[in-house]
């Protein structure tokens, strides 16, 4: 398969819009930041701002998925071991956040929530509300797997990215750092007690937009030079 300069700006506009999505998938929910009780987070199936925001989530797991396959590709002779787990990695973090946001879509809001809500009886109202509560512990645990995932895939691409030229280095070195940031959050998620990670919610919001724009503008400008080193990966393969 013959990889053009066009797929590669392609995956560039993707990891742009990823920067843009970030913002959307960690600033929006201040705007209901004050639901608290269980009651007022059951009146969220009506909010047209929070669906909104968990369908701009599906879509920014689509989008990082295509960005980091483009951005892997050129860096498949040097190190492929470690392009394709990282890459296998971030798939596995878009499916499981896909799956964990289309749980709260369907499930959570428009099944469970809407049939408690409308319930006439006391006993199917804590039943739908038992179903609701219960999911929290599933919820935890695809949480778990796509930061882990998410975690894995910074490290692949960081040590690939290292051993190639001056350019992809110095992301090698974005990711490698942008996994270390991580690595507090997801102490959390294991120990099951939020201890370091609160020190460092300023990634999702801050750092990584910065990140994800950095990455849409290097693939961009490098569109050439990626479509160059895929033509040249058969030939030196026949060699």
């Amino acid at each position: 398969m013959n990889f053009t300069p066009r797929f590669f700006r392609f995956g560039a506009v993707c990891a742009l819009l990823t920067a843009l999505t970030t913002l959307v998938v960690h600033v929006m929910p201040n705007l209901w930041s004050d639901a608290m009780s269980f009651e007022q987070q059951v009146e969220l199936r009506l909010n047209s701002l929070y669906f909104i925001n968990r369908w701009v989530v599906l879509l920014h797991c689509a989008l990082v998925v295509v960005s980091m396959f483009a951005l892997g590709l050129p860096t498949m002779r040097r190190a492929p071991v470690a392009v394709i787990f990282g890459f296998l990695a971030f798939a596995c973090f878009g499916f499981t956040e896909m799956l964990r946001t289309a749980i709260s879509i369907f499930a959570i809001n428009r099944n469970w929530r809407a049939a408690y809500a409308s319930a006439v009886d006391s006993a199917t109202r804590e039943r739908f509300r038992g179903f609701i509560e219960s999911y929290s512990g599933i919820n935890d645990a695809l949480f778990f797997i796509f930061y882990t995932a998410f975690t894995l895939g910074l490290i692949c691409y960081g040590i690939a990215f290292l051993r190639t030229n001056a350019s992809m280095s110095q992301l090698g070195i974005l990711f490698v750092v942008w996994a270390l940031l991580n690595l507090p959050g997801w102490i959390d998620a294991v120990i099951g007690t939020e201890l370091l990670g609160r020190y460092f919610e300023w990634v999702g919001p801050v750092f990584q937009p910065i990140a994800r724009a950095w990455i849409g503008v290097w693939l961009w400008r490098n569109a050439g030079w990626a479509a160059a080193s895929m033509a040249q990966a058969p030939r030196l393969t026949q060699r």
